[in-house]
């Protein structure tokens, strides 16, 4: 006699913690990669505005830097030869004199003043032009001009010869150019004057208080305080003042290299 026990099949199954888990799993996965994409959306929006803030605060110290400590300008004429030539590129301080804003022809608050011997930018009253000039006198002088020598309080500025102005140094040829030194508070600088030239003389005039007298080394090829539409300077049209020169280049088609005076950079203005 046969007995017919109970077939039992069996299949693969899972144990019912074991499937929470595997699906936990899964579902934490599925929550990973939707918080990485998220991470990674976010990180690049971070990026995009932490460059922005980089780049503008860069901006914003560019354009302090340039309004009240230094700002760079171009040489552009011969008048004052041989102290500056066409073509140099010279930094200036700004912070010795005032706050001159962009756009506009005065400093809008003024605290000092150059000394004798400066070689200052200043705000043209004749032309609104920005101009480079040697300060002769300040508030208080007496400047006289007589037979192209001048006379500051009384006393002649004494001037010695040098020699002939060198070709590469003039904008202009000029055979009959002639360099001098000249001595200013103890201090020499050169200048040059060609001998073609009439003197200009002026007569004694007092410079105010709170302004300055300033002429071109060139003196013979400069638009200056002897022009009565300039005369004597206010200190609040004073930009600053040239420390040095950080490039030149000359006016010619030579190559990139050979235009370049290279001797000039990083010379000091006196």
């Amino acid at each position: 006699m046969t007995h017919a026990y109970p077939q039992t099949s069996v299949r693969a199954t899972e144990v019912p913690a074991y499937a929470a888990c595997r699906q936990s799993a899964r579902m934490s996965k599925q929550q990973d990669k939707t918080a990485s994409k998220g991470a990674r959306k976010a990180k690049k929006g971070d990026g995009w505005k932490s460059n922005l803030l980089t780049i503008g605060g860069a901006l914003l110290l560019a354009l302090f830097i340039r309004v009240t400590l230094f700002e760079a300008f171009a040489i552009d004429g011969p008048s004052m030869e041989p102290t500056l030539l066409d073509g140099d590129r010279v930094v200036v301080a700004k912070y010795p004199f005032g706050l001159f804003l962009p756009f506009t022809h005065e400093a809008a608050w003024n605290w000092g003043g150059p000394d004798p011997g400066d070689v200052i930018i200043l705000h043209s009253p004749a032309d609104n032009e920005d101009i480079v000039k040697r300060v002769i006198g300040v508030g208080g002088d007496q400047i006289l001009i007589r037979d192209g020598k001048i006379s500051r309080n009384g006393k002649v500025l004494h001037t010695v010869e040098s020699g002939p102005c060198p070709n590469e140094e003039q904008k202009n040829l000029d055979p009959t150019c002639r360099v001098y030194q000249e001595i200013l508070e103890g201090v020499p600088h050169r200048i040059s004057h060609s001998k073609h030239d009439f003197p200009l003389d002026r007569l004694p005039l007092e410079v105010p208080e709170g302004h300055v007298y300033v002429l071109g080394d060139h003196r013979d090829s400069s638009n200056d305080s002897r022009n009565p539409l300039v005369g004597a300077v206010p200190n609040s049209r004073i930009k600053g003042k040239s420390l040095f020169i950080y490039m030149s280049w000359k006016n010619t088609r030579a190559s990139l290299w050979e235009r370049i005076r290279w001797s000039r950079i990083g010379t000091t203005v006196d």
